[in-house]
């Protein structure tokens, strides 16, 4: 049997992970997204200016399901052609290269998908009655967390 603080992680967790889905599922299901779409979009919003490559390389490390490249370029293309939300142009330093960047409407999603988290956030931080200084802390410890969690399961 887990721990008490192991326990309550995990049901603490659960409630997030659910609240969390069916707020992000409105977003996406609204702008008729995947979650992998959203991460693609993310990073390109992070990056400004991506490449192909790129894109797979960091979304292959993050915690999506694994991909395909052809997955990835059919994601990338179906934002670019159909929703108009990334556009592409020839890299000046490899022309077998495409950079990736957001659309106004591409950008304007992302705001939105941003506002949703700062919402959960929020929530997560009243629900937990938490002060600056405890929310602090806690951010420290999830950094932590997070640089060291990888690094025990090599």
């Amino acid at each position: 049997m887990p721990d008490r603080l192991g326990k309550l992680m995990f049901d603490f967790g659960s409630r997030v992970r659910r609240y969390r889905g069916r707020l992000m599922s409105q977003v996406e299901a609204a702008a008729g997204l995947s979650e992998r779409d959203v991460a693609i979009l993310e990073l390109i919003d992070s990056k400004k200016e991506i490449t192909f490559a790129e894109i797979a390389k960091e979304l292959d490390l993050s915690d999506m399901p694994p991909a395909s490249a052809s997955t990835v370029s059919q994601a990338i293309s179906a934002l670019f052609i159909d929703r108009k939300l990334v556009e592409k142009r020839i890299n000046p330093e490899d022309q077998r290269q495409s950079i990736i960047s957001l659309t106004k409407k591409g950008q304007a999603l992302v705001d939105e998908i941003a506002a949703s988290r700062r919402k959960l956030i929020e929530l997560l931080k009243e629900s937990m009655e938490l002060a600056d200084g405890d929310a602090a802390v806690m951010e420290r410890a999830f950094i932590r967390g997070i640089k060291n969690f990888d690094k025990l399961l090599v």
